[in-house]
């Protein structure tokens, strides 16, 4: 795609003029479900996990962490990747759109930390999140193809991030909001899978 011509000069991204109608319902739709972890209230899951075991918060730290190693992969370079094969301006706009929610869905997982956790575990939970050799196997595998792969594998790669890898850490605060624990948490997850099922629609269009 080229928004730059010599003889013509930049190229204005006009709205009204749409090769993919997918890329104006996929932007109108991410836009109206725009959220931030602000809105949510936190803090009132603190009572469910000031009696949890230790084990068990343990257990949803490190949950947390992976989550935020992999959605800062995607929003850093997944969607720079994803980027370099768009068909029209247009596309580029709703990949930048997603590129943004990545950076939110990552620095929610924050707010959790930061409302939950003292700044000692905190920190103790990203020197996991760097030293894991299992998790950072996974991030370098993907982020390998983001590097190297071709257009096809690039987006595959994505896809294959934002289904099993992201939703097997999903599992954990779901399983806690199914036995009326941590409520507020399960709903910064809801508000992610949203955005994900959305994500999907567009990079799926071509596999």
């Amino acid at each position: 795609m080229k928004t730059k011509d010599i003889e013509t000069g930049y190229k204005a991204i006009n709205w009204n003029a749409l090769e993919d109608n997918l890329d104006k319902a996929m932007w109108e739709k991410l836009t109206e479900q725009f959220w931030l972890d602000t809105r949510i209230p936190i803090s009132n899951d603190l009572d469910d996990w000031r009696v949890l075991p230790k084990n068990e918060k343990y257990l949803i730290e490190r949950v947390f962490g992976g989550l935020t190693l992999l959605d800062t992969l995607q929003s850093q370079d997944g969607l720079t990747a994803l980027k370099k094969d768009v068909r029209t301006q247009h596309e580029t706009a709703v990949y930048n759109n997603i590129q943004f929610f990545e950076s939110i869905h990552a620095k929610s997982y924050s707010a959790i930390f930061s409302t939950l956790n003292t700044p000692n575990e905190i920190d103790e939970i990203f020197n996991w999140t760097l030293t894991n050799k299992h998790l950072q196997k996974k991030a370098s595998i993907i982020n390998d193809v983001y590097q190297n792969g071709s257009p096809l594998e690039v987006k595959i790669a994505s896809v294959f991030l934002e289904s099993f890898l992201f939703y097997s850490g999903f599992y954990t605060p779901l399983y806690y909001l199914g036995n009326n624990k941590l409520p507020n948490v399960a709903e910064v997850i809801k508000m992610i899978i949203r955005d994900e099922s959305a994500h999907g629609t567009l990079i799926n269009r071509v596999l």
